[in-house]
């Protein structure tokens, strides 16, 4: 069967553990679809009950997004696949099952290895535009999962459910369900509550074969809501997710935590005993909108350490003075940022540029617009950045309309494993074959922004003349800053090197030489070089306050 576990801001955990009890021992050969398989979806993988994956991303999230040895060992198994999409295309093919439309177009994918791979096993093609003619249109296939599980805040006992944005996949899965939706919901309610609260119905009684009270169905992962007293709001259980990445190092430690968290407890009431009230009241805790200031003040004698900054916050912040150069020059409107250090240069233009009195909206992929960064969570998606939204909506609106959309005056800023001289970015699949994550929305980014800014660390296993695989072409990517130097276009297609970080006690020569060694190609020198000034105590100071426990920074110098 064809399963999608809709991954809204809140995950059916509890139903795919239940999905892991019941077939564990078993070859059901499942097909998943969704947005990623991550996190606390990772064990149908590791227990043998998907065949095939259709994700944008397979790996972890938190506390930094990257590669899961457990997607290797599935891989290594050899009864495992995964079909590599976009975050966007996930969501347009399940939107064009759900409308009952064979395909849908698409701006993503275009000039991409995912193009050819897809277009080869029939879910993506280029068609001649109707409308404009010579011209061609990349197009996806719909797609129909057969059951979909859905985790709601609130359903009465027909199932009629409420969801609470941001929406990221949202509910186009569920829709296209031929055989409809299997439904936990952590507080069944009336319908006159469901009356009184339909402009957040997502899931109507009629596509819903099954209703289930599951409270904290979602855990480890929160559930954000305003506004109503019955729901209150509860943050991501970061203790639990780190506990659960650690045992991903081993792969008896992995089994030892399934059969310890999911295999070895009955039901969701066990599950909740076993985490104990305490860590029920720290998730109530954080999901409160000013909480990040007793977490920074517990980072309060770290931040006050005087230290030299190391060459990833270097990099972040010349990063950062790029994209606020960009901005202001060619007036942008929205910033679109990945993960990551892709995150912090974001966060910190932000502040700067409104100190300065320059407005612009951040966006995150999975629908959050308008928001105001916190200190002391770099994680991109925090539940303290929800309350400060202009907007909360999915996907399909963050990537496919206002960071992507026609009409978009929009600045993008990705991180990148691998990158050629063409500015093609791989996060896909190296040149033996093992699989790193993924594209996640990063195509989507690239394919359709106005512009793209990318940070990589420079070393020559990063920058290569050929990427291995495109994940996402480089056409509209004009910059990209390492940790020694910046990197453009100009009029060319090729990178540039046009200016270098000032080093003390080291000549310009000495400097392009090793920038050179870390260069996978035969570099081209700007003939007017720039050199760019080191990061300021204040704008260090601002990104230790935004990642205090340094998931993104690394190691500062000394």
């Amino acid at each position: 069967m064809k399963i999608n576990p809709v991954s809204l801001q809140a995950r059916a955990t509890a139903a795919t553990y239940e999905l892991c009890r019941a077939f564990a021992g078993a070859k059901p050969r499942f097909e998943f679809i969704s947005s990623s398989l991550s996190g606390n979806y990772l064990q149908l993988a590791h227990l043998g009950l998907i065949e095939k994956a259709l994700v944008s991303f397979a790996g972890e999230g938190y506390p930094t997004p990257g590669p899961t040895p457990v997607i290797r060992w599935a891989l290594e198994r050899g009864d495992f696949q995964i079909e590599n999409w976009t975050m966007l295309t996930i969501s347009q093919r399940l939107m064009a099952g759900a409308m009952g439309v064979p395909f849908i177009t698409t701006r993503s994918i275009v000039g991409s290895t995912m193009a050819e791979e897809n277009a080869a096993t029939g879910g993506y093609a280029e068609v001649l535009d109707p409308f404009n003619p010579g011209k061609k249109q990349g197009v996806i296939s719909a797609y129909h999962p057969d059951i979909a599980f859905v985790h709601a805040w609130a359903a009465d006992r027909e199932g009629n459910a409420v969801c609470f944005p941001p929406y990221q996949e949202n509910i186009y899965g569920a829709l296209a369900a031929r055989e409809g939706v299997v439904l936990t919901a952590h507080k069944i309610v009336t319908t006159d509550f469901i009356r009184r609260h339909s402009h957040l119905v997502r899931i109507p009684a009629e596509i819903v074969l099954s209703v289930s009270e599951v409270p904290f169905g979602s855990h480890p992962y929160g559930n954000f809501s305003q506004g109503i007293p019955e729901l209150p709001p509860y943050a991501n259980d970061y203790d639990f997710m780190r506990g659960h990445r650690d045992a991903q190092n081993e792969k008896q430690r992995y089994d030892d935590w399934i059969e310890e968290w999911i295999l070895g407890i009955n039901n969701q009431e066990e599950y909740l005993a076993k985490l104990g009230d305490e860590r029920i009241k720290k998730i109530y805790s954080v999901a409160q909108a000013e909480s990040w200031k007793e977490e920074l003040d517990s980072h309060a004698a770290s931040l006050d350490e005087a230290r030299a900054p190391g060459p990833i916050e270097v990099m972040i912040v010349q990063a950062a003075r790029e994209i606020s150069k960009r901005i202001t020059s060619q007036a942008y409107r929205t910033v679109l940022s990945g993960a990551g250090q892709a995150t912090l240069m974001c966060w910190l233009a932000y502040h700067q540029l409104r100190e300065k009195g320059v407005e612009f909206a951040l966006m995150a992929e999975t629908g959050m617009y308008g928001f105001d960064p916190r200190p002391s969570d770099p994680f991109l998606i925090n539940y303290r950045n929800l309350p400060t939204t202009t907007m909360l909506t999915d996907v399909f609106e963050a990537l496919g309309l206002h960071g992507c959309g026609g009409m978009n005056a929009c600045l993008a800023t990705i991180g990148a494993g691998q990158i050629d001289r063409f500015a093609n970015v791989n996060s896909t699949r190296t040149a033996k074959g093992q699989f790193i994550v993924g594209s996640g929305g990063g195509n989507d980014i690239v394919s359709a922004a106005a512009e793209t800014v990318v940070v990589a660390v420079q070393r020559a296993q990063t920058f290569v003349e050929d990427v291995d695989y495109i994940t996402s072409p480089g056409e509209n990517i004009h910059c990209v800053i390492s940790t020694m130097g910046r990197f453009e276009k100009g009029d060319g297609d090729e990178l540039v090197l046009t200016a270098y970080f000032s080093v003390d006690g080291r000549s310009q020569d000495d400097i392009i030489a090793e920038i050179r060694e870390r260069c996978g190609w035969e570099l081209k020198i700007a003939e007017e070089l720039e050199v760019l000034d080191p990061p300021t105590a204040e704008e260090l100071a601002l990104l230790s306050v935004f990642d205090p426990e340094r998931f993104f920074l690394g190691k500062s110098a000394g």
